[in-house]
């Protein structure tokens, strides 16, 4: 039995998300920070860990979904789809149709709930019964609704098994639940079973019959490892403390020894000085009793409890021994490797019909390579493992088959599905391109894609010295593909899959020249058509694909990068790299009177020759040296960077570009701001009316 699908609704910063996994895989779980992974886990072990507290059910308003406002009156769903069902009493209780069980293959479905008891919703029921007036109704509600007490008074967990509807949908929960927008609830002595499935059996509890360990992340593993509840060492001896043969010798002869250390003369004498010191101080009415003894455990399962671990961080290294003198990466390790082989040995000691193992984020203070190592070798059987992770090295190595993505929103997490309705050689073509650099785009808020070294780094460069902001404070990831071909990755974002939006910036390589010149000859010209074609092509391929995805944008230069940037009058930009690529004074007078000219075909070609001569990518770290706030971005870089901040919160990234731009112009922002009261749109008409040419207008009224 397997987790196959889990659905979280009203939990926490999660509104209505579904997770997809697999069994045969190790499935990722994949976040920033804050975007609530650790939820997700959390809601795993509320049905199926029974080591954390049964009152920890009993939920409390902060475990209520923010987004909806006033929580009160709305139910918490945690629901499992399970797969590869067998033919235990457990497992029958869930399937959703039991004679699909003889080949090990059904499916079924548990569903805990955390909703107002019988006498609330029968309450609701009774009200929006009684007034027709939806403006008097919902006010009655609303008053009815604030008396409710989130807690045992008025709400109950329960559980359900082969539900047959999809909690996620908007349109079946206000059904089921009840629409607080009209305030409309249903009958709840009418519930529909065959919707929403049948009660959980008394008999019947879940938690008792799977298996499911808990690796929290690796924050402060030394400090844990000194106690016994959480050091995994412990449980690991105390396991072993069964199969010793000879216990009642060895705890005989610790008897013994803590007989002989207790009657030594010296120990003796300290206890009766400390003795006297305390009668002198306070009289022996007041005095408590005190004695120095040997206190090692005399049964054998603390006695074995109290052995240590003798560590170091590699072998050969010569270190004190003790876990607190270990780097935090060794300590993580240990403590991992302690945990996975506590898991191990429980599930062979256990007989459970599932085996779930929950590992959130392995990767801190742990090396790159590590990492990697770690999660492309880890491994167990008849178990379903659940990695959450921020980390680059980790995604990298993830099956995009076996991965789901959290995306932060403002109020609210999403969950997305990479390999959502992708073939299967899509899926290995993706997976194989991955690296720890490209798979930041699993990361960002948005994308932009890029053909190769020139436009990485000039783009990140342009952006931050001209407009102020980096592509990193606005949570966009650029990443090269080092070639044209970017059908591959960008159709993951798509409205199926990653609903984050993509920007593909491309040349169409449409020619500058049709006719030979003196600086052109006839080879020169059918080396320009030749690339006309594929970029013809590939202006095709690219549209067709973007046409299917609402979040796929791609943006084309007419000729290149290169002839684009120097076209967007930037030829004092080029010529001040000319004495860096040309050491002779005459080549450097000669070159830069083939940029003193109107002519956009010459200033293409030439631009094109600096960047050839010592390599695109090199030619590109010389420019960078002499961005300024007066270099101007090429228009179509401008559109894609308008198109991956769809979805954003703009007003304020847009506000520290206008500050920047004031800036440039020597005028005082706070004063200009001020002018305009810090109204956002007549900051915004004010700017475009004085400053009509500037960089940042496409980007102003493209919204």
């Amino acid at each position: 039995m397997y987790i196959k699908e889990l659905l979280v609704r009203n939990f926490r910063n999660f509104r209505a998300a579904k997770l997809q996994f697999t069994d045969s895989s190790v499935n990722t779980v994949l976040g920033e920070n804050a975007s609530g992974k650790t939820n997700i886990f959390h809601a795993i072990r509320l049905v199926l860990d029974d080591s954390l507290p049964q009152n920890s059910k009993y939920l409390s308003v902060n475990d209520f979904h923010r987004g909806l406002g006033i929580p009160n009156g709305h139910w918490i769903i945690i629901g499992f789809k399970f797969g590869g069902l067998g033919v235990s009493d457990e497992e029958m209780v869930m399937a959703n149709h039991a004679l699909e069980l003889e080949g090990g293959n059904a499916e079924g479905t548990y569903t805990f709930v955390y909703r107002p008891k019988l006498h609330v919703r029968k309450k609701l029921f009774e009200i929006s019964q009684s007034e027709s007036n939806i403006e008097t109704r919902l006010e009655l509600i609303s008053n009815y609704l604030h008396t409710i007490i989130i807690g045992k008074e008025d709400y109950e967990v329960v559980a359900f098994t082969r539900t047959s509807v999809d909690w996620s949908d908007d349109s079946i929960y206000s059904t089921l639940v009840g629409n607080f927008q009209t305030g409309i609830f249903p009958d709840p002595e009418n519930e529909d079973a065959a919707l929403i499935g049948a009660l959980k059996p008394a008999y019947f509890s879940l938690v008792k019959e799977v298996s499911c360990t808990y690796v929290k992340a690796l924050r402060n593993v030394v400090n844990d490892m000194k106690y016994a509840k959480t050091n995994p060492l412990y449980k690991l001896l105390s396991y072993k403390s069964s199969e010793i043969d000879g216990t009642d010798e060895i705890i005989d002869s610790v008897k013994q020894l803590n007989s002989d250390i207790s009657g030594l003369e010296q120990i003796k004498e300290l206890s009766q000085s400390i003795r006297n010191t305390l009668m002198e101080a306070i009289g022996q009415t007041y005095s408590p009793s005190i004695d120095i003894s040997s206190d090692l455990p005399e049964n054998i399962v603390d006695l074995v409890q109290s052995l240590t671990l003798v560590v170091e961080d590699s072998i050969g290294y010569n270190g004190s021994g003790k876990i607190e003198d270990l780097s935090l990466g060794g300590a993580n390790l240990i403590y991992l490797a302690l945990k996975l082989y506590e898991y191990e040995v429980h599930q062979e000691r256990e007989d459970k019909i599932a085996h779930f193992l929950l590992i959130e984020e392995p990767e801190a203070h742990i090396h790159n390579h590590i990492q990697k190592t770690l999660f492309s070798n880890f491994h167990s059987t008849n178990t379903q493992v659940f990695i959450s992770t921020h980390s680059t090295q980790i995604s990298s190595v993830a099956k995009i088959s076996a991965l789901n993505m959290i995306s932060r929103k403002a109020n609210y997490s999403e969950v997305y599905w990479p390999a959502n309705r992708l073939s299967q050689i899509q899926i290995i073509g993706i997976e194989r391109y991955l690296d720890a650099i490209r798979s930041t785009l699993l990361f960002a808020k948005s994308v932009i894609l890029v053909e190769g070294d020139a436009e990485q780094i000039l783009i990140p460069q342009l952006i931050k010295k001209i407009l102020g902001v980096s592509l990193d404070e606005m949570g966009i990831s650029l990443i090269s593909m080092d070639g044209t071909v970017f059908k591959h990755i960008s159709v993951l974002f798509h409205q199926d899959r990653v609903k984050n939006y993509c920007s593909i910036i491309t040349d169409r390589d449409a020619p500058y020249l049709t006719e030979p010149t003196d600086y052109a000859d006839e080879e020169y010209i059918e080396k320009l058509q030749r690339a006309e074609v594929d970029g013809a092509r590939r202006y095709e391929e690219l549209s067709s694909l973007c046409g299917e995805s609402t979040y796929l944008g791609a943006f084309f230069a007419q000729n290149t990068f290169e002839t684009e940037l120097i076209l967007a009058s930037n030829s004092a930009l080029f010529r001040s790299a000319i004495p860096q690529l040309y050491t002779s004074p005459a080549w450097v007078t000669r070159m830069n009177t083939n940029f003193v000219t109107s002519s956009s075909a010459q200033l293409s070609h030439y631009a094109l020759k600096l960047a050839n001569k010592e390599g695109k990518g090199w030619f590109a770290i010389v420019l960078s040296e002499f961005i300024n706030g007066q270099t101007n971005i090429p228009n179509y870089i401008l559109n894609a960077l308008s198109h991956s901040l769809e979805g954003h919160d703009k007003e304020p990234i847009y506000r520290k570009m206008m500050q920047h731009r004031l800036e440039v112009h020597s005028v005082n922002s706070q004063n200009f701001f001020n002018e305009v009261d810090n109204n956002w749109r007549r900051s915004k008409e004010a700017f475009t009316d004085l400053y009509l040419g500037d960089p940042l207008i496409p980007l102003l009224t493209a919204e």
